[in-house]
């Protein structure tokens, strides 16, 4: 029976909204949990990455990026506290801490910060809070500075980067690798465990569900081959708002091609990710060999006719067609029964182009960072197709404590 291996740093908060759950799918499924403490900071230096990867950000995606978390939080029964961009050699001396420590006494130190650091707010780094917390759990102090636990340390994470591990926390089930709190359901399923579930509380009023989407994104074509359904089980209008994604890229100081600046580990991450989304909402995916695509005409043909976008999108990740190509484009009109000339003519006009640009711009002001923006009632925004079962609760009334709601936990 394969292990099951989480590797992690406690300096990270999607690392303490996670373990919890994580333990729980190894019992529940009668694995062996082995907890591998990594250092955060020997990950990212290993790899040519910043030690704070978000001080680079554009500041849409700083904010999107810190209510998600705190998002998050809320669903897993949590409240963080302190701040969510901590230095992340602050969490060195717990690390070598957690790696010194016994593995049938690990999962109870880890626990132990993990609430120091997140429950209570308190530093990682203090070092009268780590010998308090080894001693309350019975272990000599000397172990944060040991050699052996620095050189176990050292192995946990140069094994961590061997198998492809970018970041964390990363769970490991034999093979595979899923990295991210919010990943966990298909840990599950790979483990033959079962998805978390929450029973719908829908309060009853209509809602408007706005999508604003780039055909450049295989993340938009994800979300796109399911918000209409979204919006017709929870009773929603459903509003496309096309947008130019590299447009909002350049206003707002991101790279024109992310996936690109990424370390060569995240990438391989990222585009089994996207199978294994399209494999979970049973769509076919090929990451187009076009790539990067040229997208103004589709976008501007989607905004004067709608019942083209899941066409286009089919057309450029699904069957790798190039969007960039007029030609193509006026091929996929001509096959649903439309005069390209005609639509063409209409998508070319000024008022078209002016909507995708006043899209583009409600966006940025919005808060997007990226596509797909899913916006509920103009208020709620959220990045990123992985995010609809938020959607889903927002389209049913939850309106999350980071966006004004009541917090009553």
């Amino acid at each position: 029976m394969a292990q099951l291996e989480w590797f992690f740093d406690v300096i990270c908060p999607q690392a303490h909204l996670a373990a919890s759950r994580v333990e729980s799918l190894a019992r529940e499924t009668g694995h062996d949990l082995v907890l591998r403490p990594v250092s955060l900071a020997h990950l990212y230096e290993a790899q040519g990455l910043p030690l704070q990867p978000e001080a680079d950000w554009a500041e849409n995606k700083r904010h999107r990026h810190d209510h998600d978390v705190l998002r998050q939080a809320e669903l897993a029964g949590l409240r963080l506290r302190g701040d969510l961009h901590r230095p992340v050699r602050e969490s060195e001396a717990a690390q070598r801490l957690l790696a010194g420590t016994s593995p049938t006494q690990r999962s109870g130190v880890m626990h132990a910060l993990f609430n120091a650091a997140w429950e209570r707010g308190k530093a990682l780094d203090d070092t009268g809070l780590l010998r308090r917390i080894a001693e309350e759990h019975g272990l000599a102090s000397a172990l944060i500075d040991a050699d052996a636990s620095a050189s176990a340390l050292a192995a946990n994470t140069d094994e961590a980067l061997s198998r492809g591990v970018f970041g964390v926390p990363t769970v490991a089930f034999g093979e595979q690798l899923w990295w991210g709190a919010d990943r966990l359901d298909f840990v599950a399923r790979a483990m033959g465990g079962s998805a978390a579930t929450a029973p719908r509380q829908p309060d009853g009023h209509r809602r408007r569900l706005e999508v604003f989407h780039d055909f450049s994104s295989p993340f938009s074509y994800l979300a796109c081959t399911q918000v209409a359904r979204l919006a017709q089980e929870h009773d929603a209008e459903l509003v496309w708002r096309p947008m130019l994604l590299g447009a909002l890229f350049k206003s707002i100081g991101t790279p024109m091609m992310p996936i690109r600046a990424m370390s060569e580990n995240r990438q391989a991450w990222g585009l089994r990710d996207m199978q294994q989304w399209a494999t979970h909402w049973n769509v076919p995916f090929r990451f187009t060999s076009h790539f990067p695509l040229n997208t103004v005409l589709a976008l501007r043909v989607s905004a004067v006719a709608p019942d083209l976008i899941q066409p286009l999108y089919r057309a450029a990740w699904a069957d790798n067609r190039n969007l960039s190509e007029q030609e193509t484009v006026a091929a996929i009109v001509r096959e649903a029964g439309m005069d390209p000339e005609d639509l063409f003519a209409r998508a070319t006009a000024e008022e078209t182009k002016a909507l995708i640009k006043t899209n583009t711009q409600q966006a940025e002001a919005l808060g997007a960072c990226g596509a797909p923006t899913l916006v509920v009632d103009g208020r709620l925004v959220f990045w990123g197709q992985d995010r609809l079962d938020m959607v889903a609760r927002a389209l049913d009334g939850w309106v999350p404590a980071v966006d004004g709601g009541a917090d009553d936990r």
